[in-house]
């Protein structure tokens, strides 16, 4: 955090409630306690720019409604300088807590958990889904989660899923769904999922772990970082008139400009 605060990194600090199912009156005093607890350490952080309440919360159940209508005032009795949000990932049509927070977030996994290998889709299902939470909610949206797992080293021509060129060709996607939706007016920002690769419970559907990250466990850069670096510098270019670095893109062949035509 420190770092992040000295280097500009904007920070969405959430509280460790993850695929929240049962809301009782016991879990809503623990949430409120780790809120508390949350706030109080980072509400002096400039890094931070907003409070997640929860990440992938079960809100297609009716209780949830009340719940986090509660879990989020109890947020903004704690500082109303910063925005709120859930991250939801549950069908836009029947989420109902969404009303209470400031910015809409939704994780959707396009190319991966639903139409695993089509690449072609991706873009109109992002864009459909990202226009459906801001008709329903009239808010600002975010796409918190995207990507895909990807085993270093492995290579296919066309993409195949679980090669470096599937990873990449899934981010330009995305990334065309994110121009358009900007130009909407209502879409604020995408994140990746994953920065690292990383260990998780054993299971046939896991090569080693999650590796959904842009760079291996041992944070060594797979085509993916590559790609998305040139993405954000693009971006900052475009917005905010940033020279890219000169290691950007590596040297191809020098262009001459003016030359007569034959």
């Amino acid at each position: 955090m420190d770092r992040a605060d000295e280097r500009g990194i904007m920070i969405i600090d959430e509280c460790p409630s993850v695929n929240t199912e049962f809301f009782t009156d016991t879990l809503l005093v623990k949430h409120k306690v780790s809120l508390s607890e949350l706030i109080k350490r980072d509400k002096n952080r400039p890094a931070v720019i907003m409070w997640s309440a929860a990440n992938e919360p079960r809100t297609q159940y009716s209780p949830a409604k009340g719940y986090f209508k509660k879990v989020i005032e109890h947020i903004k009795s704690l500082d109303v300088s910063r925005p709120t949000t859930i991250v939801e990932a549950q069908n836009v049509n029947v989420v109902e807590s969404s009303y209470y927070v400031d910015i809409i977030s939704f994780n959707r996994y396009n190319g991966w958990y639903q139409d695993a290998g089509n690449l072609d889709i991706i873009a109109n299902e992002v864009m459909k889904e990202a226009k459906a939470w801001h008709e329903k909610f009239k808010k600002p949206v975010i796409m918190q989660e995207y990507g895909g797992d990807t085993l270093e080293g492995l290579h296919f021509a066309p993409a195949y899923i679980w090669s470096e060129e599937y990873q990449v060709s899934l981010m330009s996607s995305h990334f065309q769904a994110f121009d358009r939706l900007r130009e909407e007016g209502f879409f604020i920002g995408e994140f990746i999922w994953n920065f690292a690769d990383f260990k998780t419970a054993q299971t046939y559907t896991r090569v080693g772990g999650n590796k959904k990250g842009i760079f291996t466990r041992n944070r060594q850069p797979k085509a993916s970082a590559h790609h998305l670096r040139r993405r954000y510098w693009g971006l900052a270019q475009q917005y905010a008139n940033v020279s890219p670095p000169e290691d950007l893109f590596s040297y191809t062949v020098a262009t001459h400009q003016g030359h007569d035509e034959l």
